[in-house]
């Protein structure tokens, strides 16, 4: 008992800073995501997008030709263009989706996403970042373990403090999701070891991606024009993003019935030429890359095809309660020092 609750204080106090600061953060990019459409203002057909991306990027190249796009977020009202510069920096342009008019174009550290991100994910730290995020999940879910089991040796008697008997309060009502939430944490920062694992019980191995073949005398296509090819093998999905995977090769992502907001269903196609050279269907794709539908979605609050625009926002609701609540149970967790009464 007494090295159970010596675990549970040093470890939530210990981490209180580092959960603190993911809870905030994490709460935080939960509303900068843009919201599913009422239906009142629906995204431009692909045919339509892939027009207005070409253009977008063409005045981008005529305008900032030290610009190269990396990634196209496609499927809203405008599309978000992420692009690199020769010195490193990452931009953030917004194209009008029916036309491809520049609407923005930002340094990315101007932005207030990017920012969270960093402070969520600890990217500053490179491939330390990854591994202290899934540490930090780790541990804080065998805390939440032995806080339950406590709880339930003393859940007969009285905290003598008022903060002590609102951490328990807090604590078994919000115990359940923030074990999915620490759990899910923990294999979305060590993915390698999620699917060394779910090999060495019997799981298919990854695919490797294509290797772009070197064509020199095929002249290259436009990110439209590989859009349009990408998307025309899996028609009934939704495109959802469109990467430079490597030079001379992109990769579109699309949505069908997947529970990922970005779907699991992707398209390869080679730059010279517009070849489609590798199609993975989300549907028949192996556990192993297959678990992230479901992991990364009840980490994110991600609402399922069809969810709407009400049940998106309550989800976004109950994790920033939630976010709260692992607030509240570190601050109320602190040694807070006592007031003296007067003799």
């Amino acid at each position: 008992m007494k090295s159970m609750m010596r675990f549970h204080r040093w470890v939530g106090r210990g981490l209180a800073a580092l959960l603190l600061v993911a809870a905030l953060t994490g709460a935080g990019l939960q509303w900068l995501l843009p919201l599913p459409d009422s239906g009142a203002v629906a995204a431009p057909s692909i045919e339509a997008q892939a027009r207005a991306l070409d253009r977008g990027l063409a005045t981008l190249q005529a305008t900032q030709p030290g610009l190269q796009w990396r990634l196209v977020q496609l499927g809203q009202p405008t599309l978000q263009v992420e692009l690199d510069d020769a010195q490193g920096k990452r931009w953030r342009a917004e194209l009008a989706a029916p036309d491809g008019r520049l609407l923005s174009l930002q340094g990315e550290d101007t932005l207030v996403r990017p920012w969270l991100v960093r402070l969520h994910l600890w990217k500053w730290l490179g491939p330390a970042g990854s591994w202290l995020t899934g540490l930090v999940a780790l541990l804080a879910l065998c805390s939440v373990a032995v806080g339950l089991r406590l709880w339930w040796r003393l859940r007969r008697t009285r905290a003598p403090q008022l903060r002590r008997r609102w951490h328990r309060r807090i604590g078994i009502v919000a115990v359940l999701p923030l074990a999915l939430l620490f759990g899910t944490a923990a294999m979305l920062s060590w993915p390698g070891a999620v699917r060394t694992l779910i090999v060495a019980l019997g799981g298919q191995v990854a695919a490797e991606p294509p290797v772009a073949p070197a064509l020199p005398d095929l002249p290259p296509v436009s990110a439209g024009q590989a859009l349009l090819s990408a998307a025309a093998v899996l028609p009934e999905a939704r495109p959802q993003r469109l990467y430079r995977q490597a030079p001379g090769l992109l990769r579109l992502r699309l949505r069908g019935e997947e529970w990922h907001p970005y779907g699991l269903s992707q398209v390869f196609v080679a730059e010279q030429g517009g070849a489609v050279l590798a199609v993975r269907d989300g549907r028949q794709l192996p556990l192993v890359e297959r678990y992230v539908n479901v992991i990364f979605s009840l980490h994110a609050g991600a609402v399922p095809p069809g969810g709407g625009l009400a049940f998106s926002v309550l989800m976004r609701l109950a994790w920033t309660a939630l976010a709260l609540a692992l607030a509240a149970l570190l601050l109320t967790g602190l040694p807070w020092r006592q007031r003296k009464r007067p003799v």
